[in-house]
């Protein structure tokens, strides 16, 4: 554990978190008094400029970086990281201060207060707060499970009987605001901030995310302009208290981090799929494990998805395809193909039965590759880029989503679409390319920068 009655050593982190897809981190009733939405996100008031802005807490930021530091430390050895996690809580240390656990001597635990301090993520200056906060709907589709199968409940309007959904509104913070970074942390080593330099790498392949509404594209961001500054004292200056900075290079403490990485790896496999590890990460071929599939979609007609107050849902006002939609056709595709529930709650997440745990799929927005700002609709062959992320799952789970993904689809209800009967949509139909899968690998992610 470090000694904070002494100064050693003093480290700032500097850099810039840009949003890729929208963030949403829940405001309450605090943020009610800024907001015209049903459900705000978190404000913070600025009385130098009287204006209230969307931040991301440093506790949150702190939170994302100490699990994904435990994440991977597990991966290689489950002995040298003491977070436990589901009903492992009982039986498991939480926070258990030990003097070799590299978590609890950054990130703090009940034996000692913590090294590091992530402040505040604020707009950067370049930011316009006017344009930074959008209303998205988000539409649930609901289902009841009959034995193995899932059935979509059917209400009756008129002479027709149609989906059984549940509909909100959301507030979010939208794609390509920009925040500032910083972070602090006190008598640690190169190790200690190569390690953090990793997490925060983590971000940019998009396996490390903030804030709610994850598995439905929220939260995907990148970190960049990193700046590492060292601060010590000149010990050989006897007569002034001189404090020296050095900046530091990234890349070198990257590879100390990796050394220690490669140090505790036991080699064993952790065969559970929990979220607190990463599943099949020694394997070098195959597609179970933890990927993150970055997608090209064509426009094979225009496509269309009504919005609040917009004819379609947009972004800075330009038109996007949201993740709920593509996931919710997903998972509706699979249960009309004859899916078993038992798999269906086990890549979507379920809150009853056997398979009690978050959605393992993550769909982000898919977002035009030319701006078609003020644009009604997506005009038929744009091309988006969207990313889906298969989070600790079997080979089979993998090859169900990608077999959806490889022919054309509609991917809105009927009526959105135009369908008429005996005739096909006359909008929203798309085509899928996977681009550049990455799968999480122990031997690439240690090689050296």
């Amino acid at each position: 554990m470090s000694d904070f009655d002494v100064f050693s050593n003093r480290w700032e982190i500097t850099g810039k978190i840009t949003l890729v897809t929208p963030l949403r981190i829940g405001g309450g009733q605090n943020a009610g008094a800024y907001s015209l939405s049903q459900s705000p996100v978190l404000i913070s008031y600025d009385a130098h400029t009287q204006t209230a802005q969307p931040y991301i807490p440093g506790s949150s930021l702190k939170g994302v970086l100490r699990s994904t530091m435990e994440r991977i430390i597990r991966t290689l050895n489950e002995k040298k990281s003491c977070i436990a996690v589901g009903e492992r809580r009982a039986v498991n240390n939480v926070l258990c201060g030990k003097s070799d656990c590299v978590p609890c001597s950054i990130f703090g635990s009940q034996k000692s207060g913590a090294s590091i301090r992530v402040q505040d993520a604020h707009l950067c200056d370049d930011v316009e707060f006017g344009n930074v906060l959008d209303e998205r709907p988000h539409c649930a589709t609901l289902y009841d499970k009959r034995s193995d199968r899932y059935e979509m409940q059917m209400v009756r309007r008129g002479n027709f009987k149609v989906p059984k959904t549940i509909l909100r509104m959301e507030e979010v913070v939208a794609t390509n605001t920009s925040f500032d970074l910083n972070i602090n942390i006190d008598n640690v080593n190169d190790r200690d901030i190569g390690l953090l330099m990793l997490m925060l790498e983590e971000f940019n392949h998009k396996r490390c995310h903030l804030g709610g509404g994850v598995s439905r594209g929220h939260g995907f961001a990148d970190i960049g302009d990193l700046k590492v500054i060292k601060k010590t004292i000149d010990s050989d200056n006897k007569l002034f208290f001189n404090v020296l900075e050095e900046q530091c290079d990234i890349d070198k403490l990257r590879n100390y981090a990796k050394d220690y990485l490669r140090s505790i790896d036991d080699g064993n496999e952790i065969n559970r799929r929990d979220f607190d590890i990463y599943y099949r990460a020694y394997q070098t071929k195959g597609m179970s494990g933890h990927l993150v599939v970055k997608y090209k979609i064509t426009t094979l007609k225009p496509f269309q998805m009504p919005g609040v107050d917009e004819s379609t849902v947009t972004n800075y006002g330009v038109p996007v395809i949201p993740g709920s939609t593509i996931k919710g056709f997903l998972r509706h595709k699979l249960i009309k193909d004859g899916v078993v529930a038992s798999i269906i709650d086990e890549i979507f997440g379920s809150v009853k039965g056997n398979y009690q745990h978050r959605s393992r799929l993550l769909v982000s927005d898919a977002y035009p590759d030319e701006n078609f700002a003020g644009r009604d609709m997506i005009p038929e062959n744009t091309t988006l880029t969207m990313w889906v992320v298969f989070d600790n799952m079997e080979a089979n789970e993998v090859n169900l989503i990608k077999n959806v993904l490889t022919s054309r689809q509609v991917i809105t209800g009927k009526r959105i679409a135009g369908v008429r009967k005996g005739k096909p949509a006359d909008n929203n139909e798309v085509e899928f390319s996977a681009v550049t899968p990455e799968r999480f690998n122990i031997s690439k992610y240690l090689k050296e920068s």
